[in-house]
């Protein structure tokens, strides 16, 4: 168990986005492999806030590691869906998506240029954590190492995909904590 430095909620590990202190500024560690003294955070604006002004007395705008963290995540999430692809656990395209089983459990990613009906349609499958207008199809598909794009992937919750699905919910749980303006 451990404490967020924001709020001081206490919880596991994995449930926060660590940061280390690098140049006098916080960095997402994502990966959760950087040296050095690391701070566990809950993946809220609220709390990225909060951390913020404790540890670095005004000198860092919260918004900016926001937007760091969000991006880092973003970033991180490509890289685990190529992984994944490559280990078998994604299923690739819209029908395909379709012919899963209801009980299958895992991450629906959802490209912004996929119309909103096909959306609907896909999201009421099945038990998904959906992410949805993050990225393109175009770079789904990259992501992929395709030369197509990509509109609708689902990772199964199994080996790397719930490393996925659960950067996944930390970025879901990040935008909708979003500061406004």
């Amino acid at each position: 168990m451990r404490a967020c430095a924001g709020c001081r909620k206490r919880d596991e590990n994995e449930n926060f986005i660590r940061f280390v202190e690098f140049e006098g500024r916080p960095v997402p560690d994502v990966a959760r492999k950087a040296p050095g003294r690391g701070f566990n955070v809950c993946p809220t604006f609220d709390c990225i806030k909060q951390f913020v002004k404790r540890q670095f007395k005004g000198k860092v705008d919260p918004k900016e590691v926001y937007d760091q963290t969000l991006n880092a995540m973003k970033e991180y999430f490509l890289h685990l869906l190529s992984l994944s692809h490559k280990t078998g656990v994604t299923v690739v395209g819209q029908d395909n998506i379709r012919e899963l089983l209801p009980e299958k459990e895992g991450t629906l990613i959802l490209a912004s240029d996929l119309s909103s009906r096909t959306k609907e349609r896909l999201k009421r499958k099945g038990n998904f954590t959906v992410l949805e207008d993050l990225f393109t199809s175009e770079e789904i598909g990259n992501a992929l190492r395709k030369e197509t794009r990509a509109g609708a992937v689902f990772v199964e919750k199994v080996g790397l995909g719930r490393k996925l699905h659960s950067v996944a919910e930390k970025i879901n749980s990040l935008l909708a904590s979003r500061p406004k303006g």
